[in-house]
């Protein structure tokens, strides 16, 4: 029998706080004797046990309001696609034939979950088996009401936050993030999973063009903090770059920054790339083998928290914002040839 270290959190669940108000049983698809691990947001270890004789879980644990959370082997890695929202009750899963899912239900958001993925399901289905020539209107019809009506029906809960987070949201679309945010209840807004996504819109808002750049200050390579506003104004440009090694678009822009570089350098130009890798040695020997002669900086923390990326409301890379020597964002999200097109357009 392999053997678990209790997290703080799990220890002071298992000492009382009130005892556990939730349970997950049932199957998801784990060998017997492997460790099955409860990780709700950012990674936070809610729960932790061992997969019984007949591949059964069992898990306990209590939670203050309703989270979402997934269950995870020994390596910590998540179980299919899945996810559990936590609340009082009994939680079921069931594996299904997709190895990368297994239903969720038993307790009324996980029933509404799975009601709402039967239904994706059926459209998929219906989808598929329509004949090319056959009109499809009206099924497109109702398959585009169905995440609008369901996170509608669902303003008071954590579902309709989760269907609004993974379904809807738009990082490019400010006005109508805003407006979705106003519609759930103020109870809902206050939860952490309608938090973080004001905070990424307020994030979008704040790096629109046009408005003020903000400062950074990341180490470099040899471990030296690098100021942003050291290297803004005076006449120079900035082009705030957030890239990662494992990124292959961001690998692939590379040239296109690098022939930029050399082009608008003597005009002003510089960069200033900001790394969201979690394996600093890695980005070091990447950064010195691929001629990147530019300011490089590391942009994740010891924790793998990236303060920069969620400053600037990055939620996907590459992504860059060119700033101007007045400290004003004019330009963002330039792409292949056009960087260089677009940084001598600006420094006219």
């Amino acid at each position: 029998m392999k053997k678990i270290l209790l997290t703080a959190s799990t220890a002071a669940l298992l000492c009382g706080c009130g005892g556990p108000n939730y349970s997950i049983t049932g199957n998801a698809g784990l060998e017997p004797g492997d460790s099955v691990f409860l990780i709700g947001s950012g990674r936070t270890e809610l729960a932790a046990g061992i997969v019984c004789a007949d591949s059964t879980i069992r898990l306990k644990g209590r939670v203050a309001e309703p989270e979402i959370a997934q269950l995870a082997d020994q390596e910590r890695i998540p179980v299919g696609t899945a996810v559990i929202f936590l609340e009082p009750g009994e939680i079921r899963t069931v594996p299904t034939d997709d190895r990368r899912v297994y239903a969720v239900s038993g307790t009324p958001l996980n029933d509404r979950k799975r009601e709402f993925d039967e239904r994706m399901a059926d459209f998929d289905r219906k989808f598929r088996e329509l004949p090319l020539d056959a009109p499809a209107d009206s099924l497109y019809a109702d398959y585009n009401k169905l995440v609008p009506e369901s996170i509608e029906a669902n303003l008071d809960n954590l579902f309709g936050a989760y269907l609004f987070s993974v379904y809807e949201f738009d990082g490019n679309d400010i006005a109508a993030a805003k407006a979705r945010l106003e519609c759930f209840t103020p109870a809902m807004q206050a939860h952490p999973t309608l938090k973080r996504i004001a905070e990424k819109v307020a994030a979008a808002e704040n790096t629109e063009i046009g408005k003020p750049y903000m400062d950074l200050t990341l180490p470099d390579a040899a471990g030296e903090p690098t100021t942003l506003s050291g290297i803004v104004g005076n006449g120079r440009w900035v082009l705030l770059d957030f890239w990662a090694t494992w990124c292959g678009p961001c690998c692939r822009e590379i040239p296109h920054l690098r022939e930029a570089y050399a082009a608008c350098k003597s005009k002003g130009l510089e960069i200033y790339g900001v790394s969201l890798d979690n394996d600093a040695a890695k980005w070091k020997t990447f950064v010195a083998d691929n001629d990147m002669p530019w300011i490089n900086v590391l942009g994740v923390s010891a924790d793998k928290r990236s303060d920069a990326a969620a400053m600037y409301g990055i939620s996907s890379i590459p992504a860059n914002f060119l700033i101007s020597p007045e400290g004003i964002i004019v330009a963002r999200d330039l792409r292949g040839e056009n960087i260089k097109a677009r940084l001598e357009e600006a420094m006219r």
